[in-house]
């Protein structure tokens, strides 16, 4: 898909665009918990968009600054919204505008001192009256309620990635916390979280230390209200309707099913029995809902998967397809929407080896196409994102395309060596000597130093994780672990779409 000899041509277009510059002394803004950096000049460049993008080049590389007191677990995630690259973790969400550099913005997860964070969301992308806005979920614990004991919480932010500011959030109270420390009984953990790009609408499940059931919360960015439903792990939302799985009732019992649940008043509207021992919720889209069956094997000395489940949100009609390869023991199952017709679902034993690709038409929840680890003259790629027909993955020895709809392979275009006339910026875009920021005025603390600084790509361009019409972004692990005077946790690498 990206071409080495790119990363010359990027490192080029990258020093003409000003893309190591730092933040500028235009001065910042803070709001409802964000920190936001802009500058009047020069004004911002309009980037070319390709929907769906089928070549690129890394660009831009923003460091992610390791945060003080920070867990094991908390390991950052990245996404695009528009022409916004996003890093999130458990401290907050970072925007880094990749067509103007001297845009980026951060908003905290949590204010008060009194709320620690215990889970994440990966940041998401959804359109809010026609805005590009970010979306992020949190669990919390929630220490400052006088002599009450701590709440834990689902907290979500919808963020206006051109500006960094919060347009929504809301809180849900899910548990009590009783006890101290990160693993005291009821402090909460997120499950699964689905959302519907096309209104910003969220389901996000948690489960609750000691405690292995589910809730989802329900929440809408237009009226700012939450609901709770009990007991099911969501695996879609769309128009207000939420898809979710019910666990068995006993060790041996085959009574897990799918409900069908209006968000808004949490009624529940479809059930719908699979008689399975265990279903995970995997993936939606805006017809359907897409589940894993496992039943128990012999004696019950585990399980074993079974078939996919895809539930249509509209009737609670079920469309079954077995596996092709039936696993005798656990096996890891992803699957991701492309936010157009089509779903493709992928299956990994523990050890690691892929198994089997499914592609799903999402208008009618039938298979429309697969293969296996055993087909012979093909290999069962590692699927990172799928958007718009087109399904982003990588092999042992590249990263590759294929249509999300026929799962045929795609050519994988690259750049030229060099950036064109039309790549270069113009002179109004070019910043003047007084725009150029001075040493004086890098952030300190734990704002992103720099952006765009392509000296912390390791040179090994890789599939994107999240995509849009502007590009595609990946985690990277990072080359070495300071910055000046600080760590840096990860890097997210920008992918400039060329084709």
């Amino acid at each position: 898909m990206v071409a080495t000899t790119a990363v010359t041509a990027a490192l080029i277009l990258l020093a003409g665009c000003g893309g190591d510059d730092k933040k500028s002394e235009s001065g910042s803004d803070t709001n409802n918990g964000s920190q936001t950096t802009t500058s009047a000049t020069p004004s911002t460049p309009t980037l070319q968009s390709f929907d769906p993008p089928k070549a690129f080049t890394p660009a831009a590389a923003y460091p992610e600054i390791e945060e003080k007191g920070r867990s094991m677990q908390d390991e950052s995630q990245v996404g695009i919204a528009g022409q916004v690259a996003l890093i999130g973790s458990w401290a907050g969400l970072s925007g880094h505008d990749v067509a103007n550099p001297t845009n980026s913005w951060k908003v905290k997860s949590a204010e008060a001192e009194t709320t620690k964070v215990s889970d994440a969301s990966k940041p998401m992308a959804a359109k809010v009256d026609g805005k590009d806005v970010a979306v992020i979920a949190y669990a919390e614990s929630d220490k400052g309620n006088g002599t009450q004991k701590p709440s834990g919480l689902v907290v979500v932010h919808w963020i206006d990635v051109t500006t960094g500011k919060k347009i929504a959030e809301v809180s849900a109270k899910v548990s009590t916390v009783d006890g101290t420390g990160e693993i005291a009984n009821g402090t909460p953990d997120l499950a699964g979280v689905a959302l519907d790009p096309e209104t910003g609408q969220i389901a996000v499940g948690v489960t609750m230390r000691g405690d292995t059931g589910y809730q989802t919360v329900y929440a809408d960015p237009k009226t700012q209200k939450s609901t709770i439903v009990p007991k099911i792990n969501p695996a879609a939302v769309h128009d207000g309707v939420v898809a979710g799985a019910t666990e068995a009732q006993g060790t041996n019992a085959k009574d897990a099913s799918v409900l069908l649940v209006d968000g808004a008043s949490g009624k529940v509207t479809k059930q719908v029995p699979l008689k399975q021992a265990y279903l995970k919720s995997l993936a939606g889209g805006a017809k359907h809902a897409y589940f894993y069956g496992n039943k128990e094997t012999q004696y019950g000395s585990g399980t074993e998967g079974e078939a996919f489940f895809v539930i249509d949100l509209s009737t609670g009609a079920v469309t079954q397809t077995v596996a092709a390869a039936p696993s005798t023991s656990d096996v890891d199952v992803t699957c991701f929407a492309d936010q157009a017709t089509a779903v493709v679902c992928t299956t990994r034993r523990v050890q690691g080896q892929a198994v089997e690709i499914v592609g799903f038409d999402d208008a009618t929840g039938k298979k429309a196409w697969g293969f296996t680890s055993e087909s012979g003259s093909r290999v069962v790629p590692r699927v990172s994102t799928a958007y718009h027909g087109v399904l982003y993955a990588s092999t042992e020895a590249q990263p590759v395309l294929l249509d999300a709809k026929t799962g045929e392979d795609l050519p994988s275009g690259s750049s030229s060596s060099s950036p064109s006339s039309s790549d270069s910026p113009s002179s109004g875009d070019t910043p003047s000597s007084g725009d150029t920021p001075s040493e004086s005025n890098s952030p300190a603390g734990n704002e992103s130093p720099g952006n765009g600084d392509m000296g912390l790509f390791d040179g090994k361009p890789r599939s994107p994780q999240a995509v849009s019409p502007y590009g595609g972004v990946y985690r990277q692990e990072p080359v070495g672990n300071d910055y000046g005077s600080t760590q840096v946790e990860s890097i997210c690498i920008y992918l400039k779409p060329t084709a």
